[in-house]
């Protein structure tokens, strides 16, 4: 019946459209808060924008939870190339659909597991906007002093293939802008090309991206940069006098900020820098006391207990900011996230409602 009842909750959460570009979440909000309500469980709406009925649902019946369990709500758009019904279809064991890894396979896992073991001690959140940025997660850390002051560990729900991540690396994107002198293409002397300017830079980032590689940390991998986007020029005709670029930086949890920040800086002067988003690095200690309990539940449901990094980034980095210790998990595969075709499997899915439901019933402050 269990198994029935989280494989309809993904099923269900697939079927309801919800790309963060459009703002869609609220309907997955209100379907969240009226499972909830049916099953005796009384939830919030916190508003993020109203206009747009996008709002966080936040279940935080008790002062002294000390743990907080969140995943988020929102999807990339579907795209194209999909053979699979892109709003839910199950074919072969397994549910396809957009979201159905990423992270809605596993926000039914919560949802089913609290049916059968709603613990006080714990706060749920299901939140709006992570994946262009993490601002949901941002609105619901306003709660931090009140209604959360004192949770001390948490879960951010992403599909990590049962394996306890136990942080992730950092994501800063930056640009860099390179200004030249205007001038007919005839007579390309008489001004300054400021893509030649700047592909110089762009030659260096490539050496330092080598170079990069070779800083690496304990489960996390290896620090990355790479050069996403080039702009500059309005005509073939023309010497341009503006190019840019975006640049993605991968941080590692013992990389200094401002160091990272120093040093990208020294490389790309003179040209102007800024930092369109940041999101830090975070790591948390291997005998937290989530981190051990997570370990003996996957022993006791004969699943790996290995901790490994996130080498993404996930909203664990807001939440840890806030002197919380989390930790990223979910079954499903992280390579299906973003995908055509996207799927989260039958047996991922009772897994992770097993998982849940062990941690719910055992959970103690």
């Amino acid at each position: 019946m269990s198994n029935d009842l989280v494989v309809k909750l993904a099923k269900d959460l697939v079927s309801i459209k919800s790309d963060t570009p459009n703002n869609f979440e609220g309907n997955v909000g209100e379907y969240i808060f009226n499972y909830l309500k049916d099953i005796g469980i009384k939830s919030e709406k916190q508003i993020f924008d109203k206009e747009k009925n996008r709002f966080n649902v936040i279940v935080c019946e008790s002062q002294n939870a000390s743990l907080l369990v969140n995943g988020h709500m929102d999807t990339v758009p579907a795209g194209q190339g999909w053979k699979y019904n892109q709003f839910g279809e199950i074919v072969d064991g397994k549910v396809y659909g957009r979201g159905s890894s990423d992270t809605k396979g596993n926000i039914a896992c919560v949802l089913a597991a609290m049916k059968e073991h709603f613990n006080e001690n714990i706060a749920y959140v299901f939140n709006v906007e992570e994946e262009n940025s993490l601002e949901g997660i941002k609105k619901v850390m306003e709660l931090r002093e009140s209604r959360f002051k004192n949770v001390k560990y948490s879960i951010s729900l992403e599909p990590t293939n049962g394996k306890i991540m136990i942080g992730n690396k950092g994501q800063y994107t930056l640009e860099v802008i390179a200004e030249g002198k205007a001038a007919h293409a005839s007579v390309p002397e008489k001004g300054e090309n400021a893509i030649y300017r700047l592909a110089k830079i762009v030659g260096k980032l490539e050496k330092y991206n080598k170079e990069l590689s070779k800083r690496k940390y304990d489960l996390f991998g290896k620090a990355s940069t790479n050069v996403g986007i080039i702009q500059g020029g309005n005509a073939v005709n023309s010497v341009p006098d503006f190019a840019r670029i975006e640049v993605d930086r991968r941080v590692l949890p013992n990389e200094n900020p401002k160091e990272v920040e120093k040093e990208f800086r020294a490389l790309t002067a003179p040209f102007k820098t800024n930092f369109i988003k940041r999101t830090e690095a975070c790591e948390t200690e291997k005998n937290a006391k989530i981190v051990k309990e997570m370990q003996a539940i996957l022993q006791k449901l004969n699943m790996d207990p290995a901790l490994e990094g996130f080498r993404a980034t996930s909203e664990c980095s807001e939440i840890s900011l806030r002197g919380i210790q989390g930790i990223i998990f979910g079954t499903g595969e992280l390579s299906q996230a973003h995908v055509a075709n996207e799927y989260i499997t039958l047996k991922e899915l009772e897994q992770g409602r097993k998982v849940f439901s062990e941690l719910f019933r055992k959970w103690k402050d």
